[in-house]
């Protein structure tokens, strides 16, 4: 379902046109970010947040949003037939992968922490995305 009459929302207009370029540019990010080895990474320790586990929350939460908008709203489809089934279903797939090759890499390890918040990333994005397709039925 192409957006119609979005003047008013031109960058979503254009996150929706650019949504499978968006998206295969995110997979590629997230697994530049996840497989480095561990010591070129910062350590960051706040006590009262885990700021690892909030930007693997953040980077699922998008990777997710972005393939319900494809599948919704972009004339090109990445997930057909069941788009919200199939996209969080690769969504979570390809964070467990993440980890099970992050247990290869030096300086890293399967986490199921991170997996776990990658899953709360996924159902984030997917509640960002039914809030977004609300508010964009609405106007139309």
């Amino acid at each position: 379902m192409p957006i119609k009459n979005s003047s008013d929302n031109k960058f979503l207009k254009k996150i929706i046109t650019y949504s499978a370029q968006l998206y295969f540019g995110w997979v590629f990010f997230i697994a530049l970010l996840t497989l480095v080895p561990g010591r070129l990474l910062p350590h960051i320790s706040w006590n009262f947040i885990s700021v690892d586990k909030t930007v693997h929350i953040l980077m699922f939460a998008v990777l997710t949003f972005l393939a319900l908008t494809n599948s919704k709203f972009s004339a090109r489809k990445l997930f057909g037939k069941w788009p919200v089934l199939l996209s969080i279903t690769s969504t979570v797939f390809y964070g467990y992968v993440i980890e099970l090759i992050q247990s290869f890499i030096p300086d890293r390890s399967y986490d199921l922490a991170d997996l776990t918040a990658d899953c709360v990333g996924t159902l984030v994005g997917y509640g960002l995305f039914l809030g977004t397709a609300k508010i964009l039925q609405q106007r139309q």
